[in-house]
């Protein structure tokens, strides 16, 4: 692999396939909503986005109004959810023979026991925390990207769509850590943000070859 190489490639090829006045905006996640963010990045999973009322948006609201704010950003009451009571908040299907709502409970404790309280606590490139995270059955790197992307840090959410829009463009196989770290390069030679990026490449592939809504990890 040439990385220049392969940064010039893929320039081009979204140049010409996906031109930038064709990107679809970026929506803006749930800054300063540590505890919206950690949902919406596990509900994530295998799941339809949805509307206000429904999919993952609908949970988030869901559990917004149960907290009685419109920003929930504190993981320790989170935390003391049991997965019960808040499956039965977001309602939500299983993932790898769990609830989400287990692996989201189970996620915050174990942030919340090195300190990270609030968002402005959350470092996506931390070794500790991002174990904390990945350690849960079910929860892996790339939603741990995206939940700091969801919290306006800059990223690349290295999913399916993702990979099969850049190794159509490479013709060839990339890891998930190489298509992230290729798409942050790419970002910068396009004058854009990693996440801007990543989101217009999500969201034309997802239409191309799927239903309309689905989301993996």
């Amino acid at each position: 692999m040439n990385p220049h190489t392969d940064v010039q490639r893929l320039a081009g090829f979204i140049k010409a396939e996906l031109p930038r006045d064709t990107w679809k905006p970026w929506p803006g996640g749930w800054p300063e909503q540590i505890e919206a963010a950690l949902i919406d990045a596990v509900l994530s999973i295998a799941a339809q986005y949805g509307t206000p009322e429904n999919g993952v948006r609908g949970a988030v609201s869901r559990y917004r109004k149960a907290v009685e704010t419109d920003r929930p950003n504190d993981l320790s009451r989170l935390a003391d959810y049991g997965p019960e009571e808040l499956q039965a908040v977001l309602n939500d299907q299983k993932v790898s023979g769990r609830t989400k709502a287990s692996a989201i409970v189970e996620a915050a404790g174990n942030l919340l026991a090195l300190g990270v309280k609030t968002a402005s606590d959350l470092d996506p490139h931390d070794a500790a925390q991002k174990r904390a995270y990945t350690c849960v059955h079910c929860l892996g790197p790339v939603t741990w990207e995206y939940f700091g992307m969801l919290l306006g840090k800059p990223g690349v959410k290295a999913d399916r769509w993702i990979l099969r829009f850049v190794n159509r463009g490479l013709g060839r196989d990339l890891t998930p850590a190489d298509a992230r770290s290729l798409l942050h390069e790419v970002a910068g030679h396009l004058d854009a943000t990693p996440t801007d990026l990543d989101h217009a490449i999500w969201a034309y592939e997802r239409e191309r070859q799927a239903p309309e809504g689905v989301a993996t990890e």
